[in-house]
């Protein structure tokens, strides 16, 4: 990457977020105990700004249901789900789910491999078939969930291990995926803006490597937690097939440790606390956060609402979202962005008395380098000293941009508007 500089030293930088926020959020909730009905009304009040927040959030979904109550493209018996199946189709098409949450919930025992293989191929065709792609899949629930996909602390899950006749990573990757939650939580802000290690990130990480020194000698090296597990957000992995894909941590915090993983009632008032939301900005972090969405639903006389203390942690982030503090975003959203972030070639020439930037590649973990798309490109940012006589190239074409916080001497910011919101037709009635 190369970088111009002006007769005032001032470099051409790209910038760490979509201008003008400070630090990146995305609420990430596993579909555990969730009906359709509870689905709607949840992100009516997060999602809509008709009757809601206006956050946008995403969701998940299961392939196979483990009873009624829970939203899944297919019935406890693998048949057909009329309903449910059409609203999910929609939803991943309007951007109001992201994310598999496993082929299925088996936190009572282990699935079948045939019937885990049928409901793999059924809805990988039906999604394919529709033009459709889920680019992120959710390790579920229990160790005996083994069609998950690996986990540093669950040897027995099996999805990606091709000698396995639990083996559906191939299907996984013709829907798309390519972002992948291995199972791992923290309880602080990942991923700081700054290119200095902090004081409290070198604590996290001197106390991380005692523990794996613990571990090691209890004869416990695969459960090594490596330091960019402990301080980064995302980081490439190879899956047992040999297929890389993108590996993210999310974060929750709760005072009682043991309650991090139901990370339902009661979660987001600790996750979401505005101590967490500040030093997220003063950071200049991302974060992802961890939650069960529907756990955190109260039903009283037919309404279904949040606690008081979770809607004010809401309304809170939805105050820093509006005032462009903190980018919300759906986790896929997010995540693409990073991953075009950090791995962007690009470089800057001068003709005559303009700037150049000229967006060479994306050097993707994933899908090799590669040119992204203008889609790909939305809220990418470069600062240039004379804005208004800089644009970028992408395929040595000039495309469309815009100007963001243009200053009296003439610098300011050139790129794309952040993605759209999640659309909100499919919930907005009342």
């Amino acid at each position: 990457m190369n970088t111009f500089l002006s007769s005032s030293k001032e470099p051409v930088k790209i910038r760490e977020f979509p201008y003008p926020f400070r630090a990146a959020l995305a609420v990430c909730s596993d579909i555990d105990n969730c009906d359709l009905d509870t689905f709607i009304a949840i992100h009516q009040f997060i999602n809509s700004e008709k009757y809601g927040l206006g956050l946008p959030v995403a969701d998940s979904f299961f392939g196979v249901a483990k009873d009624q109550a829970h939203m899944a493209y297919f019935n406890p018996d693998g048949s057909s789900r009329p309903r449910e199946a059409e609203f999910i189709r929609q939803a991943i098409q309007d951007g109001l789910i992201d994310s598999l949450h496993s082929w299925g919930d088996f936190n009572d025992a282990p699935p079948n491999p045939l019937f885990l293989q049928t409901i793999a191929r059924q809805l990988t065709e039906e999604l394919t078939k529709v033009g459709l792609e889920v680019p992120i899949w959710i390790n579920h629930g229990s160790p005996n969930n083994h069609q998950n996909l690996i986990a540093r602390l669950w040897p027995q899950y099996q999805g990606d291990d091709p000698h396995s006749p639990l083996y559906t990573a191939k299907f996984a990757k013709k829907i798309g995926i390519k972002y992948h939650w291995w199972s791992e939580i923290v309880q602080w802000p990942l991923s700081s803006a700054r290119q200095r290690i902090s004081g409290k990130e070198l604590q996290r990480i001197t106390l991380n490597h005692f523990k794996n020194m613990v571990k090691i000698l209890l004869g416990k090296s695969t459960r090594i937690k490596t330091s960019d597990t402990v301080t980064d957000l995302m980081k490439t992995i190879t899956l047992r097939d040999g297929s890389p894909l993108i590996a993210f941590t999310r974060f929750a915090q709760h005072p009682n440790r043991a309650d991090l993983w139901g990370a339902g009632p009661n979660s987001l008032r600790h996750s979401l606390a505005k101590k967490i939301l500040d030093e997220l900005i003063q950071q200049q972090g991302y974060i992802i956060i961890y939650t069960h969405l529907a756990k955190a639903v109260i039903q009283d006389q037919g309404k279904i609402f949040f606690p008081s203390e979770e809607e004010e942690v809401l309304n809170c982030l939805a105050d820093y979202y509006k005032k462009k503090l903190i980018w919300v975003t759906p986790t896929a959203k997010l995540l693409q962005y990073k991953n075009v972030h950090d791995f962007l070639e690009w470089q800057v020439v001068r003709e005559k008395k303009k700037i150049i930037i000229k967006i060479n590649g994306l050097k993707d973990p994933v899908e090799g380098k590669r040119i992204p798309s203008v889609d790909e490109l939305a809220g990418i940012c470069f600062y240039t000293p004379i804005a208004r006589d800089t644009y970028i190239q992408l395929r040595d074409q000039k495309v469309a941009t815009e100007l963001f916080g243009l200053e009296s001497t003439g610098s300011g910011w050139i790129g794309f508007p952040p993605p759209l919101p999640p659309k909100t037709e499919l919930i907005d009635y009342s």
